[in-house]
């Protein structure tokens, strides 16, 4: 698996972790704010993966390594590259938690909007990647503006 297909995995785990309450794009697990939010980083990363690839992607990986194995590979994927990719990775995706709220993180920490179930991929995320506080902070200042 590749860093940009494993970034796409995961943020698409962290955006069906729980069903919305928001306009349901794909079902009741993902809103429009989420499929937005991926798409926007899709293009800040320059990542030309189209939605049927990946999904076609997932499918297959999800009928051979079930839904667990999918976030399992792609953080295996992902622990092979830098550090600040990884860090980007897990803002990214904690950015994508709260899309479901219909809101932003605020880096100065005064909102955070996660579910049990989003916070679960992103611990675990945090744990196999082993980033220090520092170096996920970085992660913040990589991605201004995505």
């Amino acid at each position: 698996m590749y860093k940009h297909d494993a970034l796409l995995h995961l943020l698409w785990a962290v955006a069906n972790a729980d069903t919305t309450s928001d306009d349901q794009k794909y079902g009741d697990a993902v809103s429009s704010l989420e499929d937005e939010y991926y798409e926007k980083v899709k293009k800040a990363e320059g990542i030309d993966i189209s939605f049927s690839e990946i999904a076609d992607k997932r499918k297959a990986l999800r009928n051979s390594i079930g839904s667990d194995g999918i976030i399992n590979e792609a953080l295996k994927a992902t622990n092979g590259c830098s550090k600040e990719w990884k860090a980007k990775v897990i803002v990214y995706m904690i950015k994508m938690s709260n899309r479901s709220w219909g809101g932003d993180y605020l880096s100065n920490g005064e909102k955070i909007n996660i579910s049990d179930s989003e916070f679960e991929i992103i611990k675990k995320a945090r744990k196999y990647l082993g980033l220090t506080e520092e170096e996920e902070q970085k992660g913040w200042d990589l991605i201004k503006g995505s």
